[in-house]
């Protein structure tokens, strides 16, 4: 019985236990596990023994239309992986935003893992709340501190907390809001004006 070859990003793979494949993304432990993104779209680890190479067959070869798309989620991936602590996202394409110099702007991250430790133990309406009664310190905070913006980073997701935000912001008075910079936080993020009188 031959060796099987260790399996390197951008190889093609099949599960062994399950339906479908997908693309192998990085190598761990010395090629014992292997990061994998499914032609679903998500992003699995598996043991390395779970996935089975595919051979190249040469009636499914790659375009270079397709070898540069694949090349380019790579490139997205990667970025998305350094900068990650630093906001970066495939929604907003990779790009962390730099923090604000501007001592008159706030910055509200409600992203929960930076919020929480485990957020695992909360259930998606602990989750929403937590997230909310945060955001509204922060903002009672920089009202009082007579900030003149603050800059809600709420991400995409399904909506709900960037709606649930404006929401509550609607029962402030001297405030103003719309959608944030979407060069420099993408399409999750709001910004508030606080109209000092």
């Amino acid at each position: 019985m031959s060796a099987q070859r260790t399996l390197s990003p951008g190889d093609e793979v099949s599960f062994l236990n399950e339906v479908g494949g997908g693309v192998v993304l990085d190598v761990a432990e010395g090629g014992k596990r292997v990061k994998v993104r499914t032609h679903d779209g998500f992003e699995l680890m598996y043991a390395a023994k779970e996935l089975v190479l595919n051979a190249m067959d040469p009636s499914r070869s790659v375009g270079d239309h397709q070898a540069q798309l694949r090349a380019a989620n790579d490139r997205l991936a990667e970025r998305v992986e350094r900068d990650k602590g630093r906001g970066a996202s495939v929604q907003n394409g990779g790009r962390a935003h730099d923090p604000v110099e501007d001592p008159s702007v706030m910055e509200v991250d409600l992203h929960l893992h930076k919020l929480v430790e485990d957020e695992g133990r909360l259930s998606d309406g602990e989750k929403l709340r937590f997230q909310l009664e945060f955001f509204e310190r922060r903002l009672n905070t920089a009202i009082r501190e007579r900030k003149k913006r603050v800059i809600v980073i709420h991400g995409v997701g399904e909506g709900i907390l960037r709606e649930e935000v404006r929401k509550a912001l609607q029962y402030y008075e001297g405030v103003r809001f719309d959608d944030a910079d979407p060069r420099r936080y993408g399409h999750g993020a709001t910004a508030i004006e606080i109209l000092h009188y």
